[in-house]
Formats: structure tokens, C-alpha cells, sequence
């Protein structure tokens, strides 16, 4: 019964092809289906990505069949119109379309004199960052308690005076080497870092409370942010240029496709 019936169906959506066929105005495609060696090496790459052994008939002729069963079925739907009003063949469609008019309006590399010029009309792209060298004392609220405030503050006059202070290991940095504004204010927050920025040169700060304790600094160098030059800048700024080259002339190819249509609104 089922077998009957599975026929029954078959037979009638190839009629109804033909049906759709023979009142449609294009021209009826061809039923040959030519298995190409790209097709065949295409389909063996992704039976081995998938980890399958290619040994035997098994794995890839199933593989080689599904590939053509897939073709087939893509085909007749194509027939019956199945990809119209489908968003999401629409928009594989467009992005294929997009694909191919940037094959055909390929962007030259820029010149140093574009880069230069790209570089001057974005400068706030291409900034350095800020950076602080400086000495840290850290006196941990988890060893000290309340008295932490204190202790620091004893401490700073102590600094003052060129004597020694014992302070707590500090997690997160170990060693004076410059630190940007951005690593400053991730590790000990913004206040921390607005300090570090305004601290006089080779002057302690009043003690300063984190969340992570108590801490006093001495800033021994500050270099602010500039912008680079185009060799500093280099494949980032190259990127960049190159990206907004794309998109003006997608604008541009777009546009001229746009002006072949003509648009009506129906109410």
C-alpha cells in the first residue's frame, strides 16, 4: 500500500512539473546532470572533514550519491518555484550577489599618498596609549583590616623621609615597567587611573582605595597618547582604508543597478 502510494505521489508532482513547465514563459532546464572531477574532489574533502574513511564503496558513494540526490532536489525546486518569497534563499542570493559584483570591481592596493591622506582625515583611529611608569606600595585590607588607611599613611611620610617600607605583594603587576591607561583602569579601576594620570612626577599620592586595598604611587614617567605615522599604523590602516575603498564602490555598483529598475509603489 505504502509502495503504491509512494509512486502515486512521484508521478504526480513530475506532472505537476510538467504542468508548471509548459505555462511557465522561461525555457525548460536541462535534466542531464554532469558530475564534474571538482564535484567529485569537493564532495571526497568533506567526507574526510567529517572523519570518515574513504576505503571501500560505502563512505563515499553514499556520500557521492547524497551530493547528487541534494542536485536533483535543488533543481525541481528551482522548477516549482519554491525559491521565491523565501527569505532565507533571498538573502543567500544577495550575499552570493554581493560576493560576485566585488569580483568584478576589484579595489586597488592604496598608494603611501592615499594611506597618508585616510590617516590625516582619521587621526582618533590611530592613537598610542597612554602609558605610566610607576612605583606601587599595596597594603591588602585582607592582611590589614581597618588599619590599612593607617599603615599607608604612615608609610607615605616614611617615603618621604627615604626610608624603607614594608607593603604587601601587589597580584597584578611585579615590576615598573610602563602600563596603559586602559590595562590601569581594567586592573584597579577608573579612579585609580584618573590619579595615575594627574600624580606630579616623583611625588607619592595620598593613600588610594581600590577594591582591592589601599595603594600609594609615585610616578616616574607619563607618555601621553599620539598618533602614528603610516609605517606604525601599517596593515591596520592599510585594512582600513582598503575596507571604506569597498564600500564606496559596493555604493556606487549598487547604485548603478538601482538605476535599471524602475520602482512603483501599489496601494
Amino acid at each position: 500500500m505504502s509502495t503504491s502510494f509512494s509512486v502515486f505521489g512521484f508521478l504526480f508532482v513530475a506532472a505537476l512539473i510538467g504542468l508548471l513547465e509548459w505555462q511557465s514563459d522561461e525555457p525548460t532546464a536541462s535534466n542531464e546532470l554532469v558530475i564534474t572531477g571538482a564535484q567529485r574532489a569537493f564532495v571526497r574533502e568533506q567526507t574526510l572533514q567529517a572523519g570518515a574513511q574513504t576505503k571501500g564503496t560505502s563512505t563515499f558513494d553514499h556520500a557521492m550519491q547524497t551530493y547528487i540526490d541534494e542536485e536533483i532536489l535543488y533543481r525541481e525546486g528551482l522548477k516549482l518555484g519554491l525559491d521565491k518569497d523565501d527569505l532565507i534563499v533571498k538573502r543567500r542570493v544577495v550575499q552570493k550577489m554581493r560576493f560576485l559584483l566585488e569580483d568584478m570591481t576589484p579595489v586597488a592596493p592604496p598608494t603611501q599618498e592615499q594611506l597618508e591622506v585616510w590617516l590625516q582625515q582619521n587621526p582618533q583611529r590611530y592613537q598610542t596609549e597612554q602609558t605610566v611608569r610607576f612605583e606601587h606600595h599595596f597594603f591588602s585590607r585582607g592582611k590589614r583590616g581597618d588599619e590599612a588607611v593607617y599603615q599607608a599613611a604612615i608609610a607615605r611620610q616614611e617615603l618621604g623621609q627615604g626610608k624603607a617600607v614594608q607593603s604587601d605583594p601587589f597580584p597584578l603587576q611585579a615590576d615598573q615597567s610602563p602600563v596603559s591607561k586602559d590595562q590601569i583602569i581594567k586592573d584597579m579601576g577608573s579612579p585609580v587611573g584618573k590619579i595615575l594620570l594627574e600624580l606630579p612626577l616623583e611625588q607619592w599620592s595620598a593613600p588610594v582605595q581600590s577594591s582591592l586595598g589601599v595603594h600609594l604611587f609615585k610616578v616616574l614617567e607619563r607618555h601621553e597618547g599620539h598618533t602614528m605615522t603610516v609605517e606604525q599604523a601599517g596593515n591596520q590602516l592599510r585594512s582600513d582604508l582598503m575596507a571604506a575603498q569597498r564600500e564606496t564602490v559596493n555604493a556606487a555598483g549598487l547604485a548603478a543597478l538601482r538605476s535599471t529598475y524602475t520602482i512603483k509603489e501599489s496601494e
